[in-house]
Formats: structure tokens, sequence, C-alpha cells
């Protein structure tokens, strides 16, 4: 059997152990001899499998100490669409079509929170109030278009869904210059984009869902077109 082979099985044994002895986000997993006889392999098998867990964050190791559980970011996914991004594998089309479906899903939940009272409107109107005066600095304005979209998010409650927004990070901020260039070249003022932000927040504060997707919707297909002015 191939060392890596070997190396993955003990990988899913180690999740397993995890979950089975209901290790918390900073426990230490048993150390690298007590998992050899464990799992009846050697120890270089199973620092292996240690190190691919810790790419995948799963695991935290330090030299000379247990490694720890750890809570998974968005990050080892968000690496691998960015690369299919610039391998043209996934078309800006394909971003596109994903941000209609996940923060249509996340602007109505955010909605109905506000108007449930379990969520708080106040940072994402701090952030619109930013977005305007950075308008004519296309990095800054770019960043802060993401953080939006973030705290709608947020707003929104479920940690899966931001999750899944989360990972396409990368993605999204090419995808967003994309956009602004396009804007620009339209001969368009970006307050058009600030007040389509505007309109998704004055829905989610009024706790409409209805109106907040339409929104959001509107505002994806103005960025729609923007695209078809980018080279």
């Amino acid at each position: 059997m191939r060392r890596t082979t070997l190396a993955e099985q003990i990988s899913q044994e180690i999740i397993a152990l995890i979950e089975e002895s209901g290790l918390a986000p900073g426990d230490e997993i048993p150390t690298e001899g007590e998992l050899a006889a464990r799992f009846g392999v050697n120890r270089l098998a199973v620092r292996e499998a240690i190190r691919t867990l810790a790419a995948r964050e799963i695991l935290v190791s330090s030299q000379g100490k247990p490694a720890r559980v750890h809570v998974p970011t968005a990050k080892v996914f968000e690496q691998i669409l960015s690369f299919r991004l610039r391998q043209e594998s996934l078309r800006f089309s394909d971003v596109l079509d994903a941000r209609r479906a996940i923060e249509g899903a996340l602007v109505r939940r955010a909605a109905r929170r506000v108007h449930e009272g379990a969520a708080d409107p106040a940072a994402a109107n701090g952030l619109l109030a930013d977005m305007g005066e950075a308008a004519d600095d296309r990095e800054r304005f770019v960043d802060l278009d993401i953080t939006f979209h973030a705290e709608i998010a947020a707003m929104a409650g479920n940690g899966l869904l931001s999750l899944v927004l989360d990972s396409l990070a990368e993605v999204l901020r090419e995808h967003r210059l994309a956009s602004y260039t396009g804007h620009s070249l339209r001969g368009d003022s970006h307050e058009s984009t600030l007040a389509a932000h505007r309109s998704i927040l004055e829905a989610v504060r009024s706790g409409d869902p209805a109106a907040a997707a339409t929104a959001m919707d509107r505002h994806l297909a103005e960025t729609e077109q923007d695209f078809t002015m980018t080279p």
C-alpha cells in the first residue's frame, strides 16, 4: 500500500476518533506514538496523516506537542475555487449564478430575522456610509462591498451558507473588481451601485424577505451588465 494512501486512511481514522471521543476545538489528540500503536502503523505514517489534517485545518500541530483539534475555515475551498477560476474552468457567469442562489437565500433570511428582532442592521448601515466615501477608490470600495454582503450573511444567521460565501471570498473579490471596471466602462456612476445596496438594506431593515430578494436579484442583474463591458 502506498504511504500516501495509508496516510489518508489514518486521517479518516483520526477524524473518527475525534468524533467518537467528543473532542472539542483546542483539545489534544493522542500522541503520534499512541496513534501508531492504536492503528498498528509506524509513526511516520501517523505524522503524514496529521500533516494532511493540518493542511485541511482539521488539526493544528506544533513541534514536540500533540496536535489539537481545530475549526476549519473556508480557506482550503477558497484556494480551490480561485485556482479553478484562473484556469478558466469556472466562468464569471458560474459565480454570478452561485451568488443568486446563495445570496438570495441569505437576504431573505436576514430580513426575516430583522423582523423577528434576532438581527441588527446597524453594522451594514455603517458599511454603506463607508462605501459612499470610497466610491472612487476601487480597492477599498470592493473590500467594503464584500464586507457588506458578508454582514448580510451574518444577519441571516445560517452558519453553513455563511461558510459557503466565505469560501468564495477570493473569487468574489476578482468578480467584483471586474464588475467595478465594467461599471466604469459603461459610463455609470458608482452611486448607482451604492443605491442598489441601499435598496437591499432598506428591504432587510423593513423585514420584507420578498422585497429583499427582489432587490438582491436586481443588483446582481446590474452586475451581469457590467461583465458585458469587461475584456
